[in-house]
């Protein structure tokens, strides 16, 4: 073999040699970001689940510190906190019904949807802005209050009647372990709640909801017991057909508990809207100009409820 054959051949292995370095660059070059994309993917997403342990450990001392600040509020929100994991799981596995009432059915007076924006466990703070927001919109609402003895407290219950809302009973001390305690426990809490509310504005109330709703698996006393005392005394519980969310915990974004709420009445002819009135629960308040303002466009009759509404009950579990 002369010098130029061993050449030719010497040059045909380097080129073979540089195609596969180039190939195999090649190959790098592509899956080396496809590599370093997927770690860098698995990476931000265990960071992401860092953050969200972290903002909801400072979402609940946040809490705590509230409720510490305000003992006044402390027994009431600490039950309430419960309350959103009880109802949590009966909103999707409770046979929610009509019952008739034998009161004239109120839609004889009001064409199209009826709206019954209800509140929980107030008054507090927000109570004034949430009668603020109902009354830029002329709609009126329901109020199922605790009790409280403040100066404050009395006279947002007092305005809750005169601006012609509805102002109903939730419970006196709404602590579980308390009011379902025994059927006398519970006929004391309410019984001291309707006589406190008279008294300091002159109207029984006769409207009721359970803590945790008439469904609620908490109580030791049988509900339905509770329920015939309730008929004696001529009292009209109701629970909800429309959950708002803003139970869910504190802070639930105004645009999901507006969505929840619009959503929700889409599929009713009435429908009675679970929604909260403590300091915790701004975001409701924030959520109100969506959802009042929708009703508005849509023509919904927002309602509070009386005589002539139909009561809205879960199934009673014993």
């Amino acid at each position: 073999m002369n010098n130029s054959e061993e050449y030719a051949q010497y040059r045909k292995r380097r080129i073979a040699m540089m195609k596969k370095i180039i190939i195999m660059a090649l190959v790098i070059l592509i899956i080396l970001p496809t590599v370093l994309c997927i770690i860098l993917f698995i990476k931000l997403n265990s960071i992401q689940k860092q953050l969200d342990t972290v903002m909801e450990l400072r979402l609940q001392q946040a809490f705590s510190q509230q409720v510490a600040a305000d003992g006044k509020e402390q027994s009431m929100d600490g039950a309430l906190y419960n309350e959103n994991v009880d109802t949590q799981e009966l909103k999707d596995k409770s046979d929610i019904k009509h019952d008739v009432s034998t009161v004239e059915k109120d839609e004889k007076l009001y064409s199209g949807k009826r709206v019954y924006l209800t509140f929980d466990d107030g008054p507090s703070e927000n109570t004034d802005a949430i009668l603020d927001k109902l009354a830029e919109y002329n709609a009126k609402a329901t109020f199922f209050v605790v009790m409280k003895t403040d100066e404050q407290s009395v006279e947002r219950y007092k305005r809750i009647v005169s601006e012609g809302h509805t102002l109903a009973m939730h419970s006196a001390t709404h602590v579980y372990s308390q009011i379902y305690s025994s059927l006398d426990a519970y006929i004391s809490d309410v019984s001291s709640l309707q006589d406190y509310l008279e008294e300091v504005t002159g109207k029984k109330p006769v409207f009721y909801r359970f803590p945790g709703g008439s469904s609620n698996t908490v109580s030791d006393v049988s509900i339905s017991e509770c329920v015939e005392y309730l008929e004696q005394q001529n009292i009209v519980y109701f629970d909800w057909n429309v959950a708002s969310g803003d139970a869910d915990r504190n802070n639930v974004p105004a645009y999901v508990i507006a969505s929840n709420v619009i959503n929700g009445v889409e599929t009713k002819d009435d429908a009675v809207v679970l929604l909260h009135d403590t300091n915790a629960k701004s975001t409701t308040v924030e959520a109100l100009d969506e959802i009042l303002q929708y009703m508005a466009d849509t023509g919904m009759n927002v309602l509070p409820i009386t005589e002539g509404t139909i009561p809205v009950h879960h199934r009673i579990s014993k």
